[in-house]
């Protein structure tokens, strides 16, 4: 597929290189820019760990537009999690205290990670069959409902703050959003089962059979 005269991979690997860019060089700055040696060093972790969990986003949308898969979507989220990075980058190095912006920055990074799910599973279950179709595609619409939930609850936090709380995978949530945290807490159980279980079938289907 193209769009205008470059190829949708052309256009995401071009995206991907400048979003990256612009991370690497809004993280050097925070590096150099920060008070101390010790607190530039975990400045330099951080970012290297944002970098490899938004880049995993972006090799998988990728590698699917390189096979052809799901291209439109493929693309939306290499430029999503390219942003992301980057915003979430430059709030590193700036400091930045906004709500606004952090809820637009959460919203990103938790698209960011399930398009990563997504984009894995779309790889390693290529046409799935007639067993692995089920869990294949209730994965995906786990994901999705996953995605929309967070991202709601994000949004209409209104303030509210969250410390590392496991329970609530940092997300910011209301007292009146405790039975949609529950629903997501499901959509999150849904995503992992159903996930390896399209891989499961999907390789069960694939086995070659003992003749007879």
């Amino acid at each position: 597929m193209k769009l205008g005269s470059r190829s949708l991979l052309e256009v995401g690997g071009l995206v991907a290189l400048v979003t990256l860019g612009i991370a690497a060089v809004l993280g050097a700055i925070a590096v150099l820019d920060a008070d101390h040696v010790t607190s530039g060093f975990g400045i330099g972790i951080g970012v290297a760990l944002i970098v490899f969990v938004a880049g995993a986003t972006v090799v998988c949308a990728l590698a699917c537009l390189a096979r052809e898969r799901a291209e439109l979507v493929a693309l939306v989220g290499v430029a999503v999690a390219g942003v992301a990075l980057d915003l979430l980058v430059l709030a590193v190095w700036r400091d930045i205290d906004s709500e606004t912006y952090g809820k637009v920055v959460g919203i990103g990074l938790v698209w960011s990670f399930l398009a990563l799910l997504a984009f894995g599973l779309i790889l390693a279950v290529n046409s799935p069959g007639r067993l692995a179709r089920w869990p294949f595609l209730g994965a995906l619409g786990s994901i999705a409902a996953a995605g929309l939930i967070a991202a709601y609850l994000i949004a209409t936090a209104g303030g509210a703050t969250v410390g590392v709380d496991i329970t609530t995978l940092g997300i910011p949530v209301d007292s009146t959003d405790d039975e949609l945290l529950r629903v997501l807490g499901l959509a999150f159980v849904l995503v992992a089962t159903l996930w390896f279980g399209a891989i499961a079938a999907h390789r069960y289907e694939q086995a070659p059979r003992a003749s007879a």
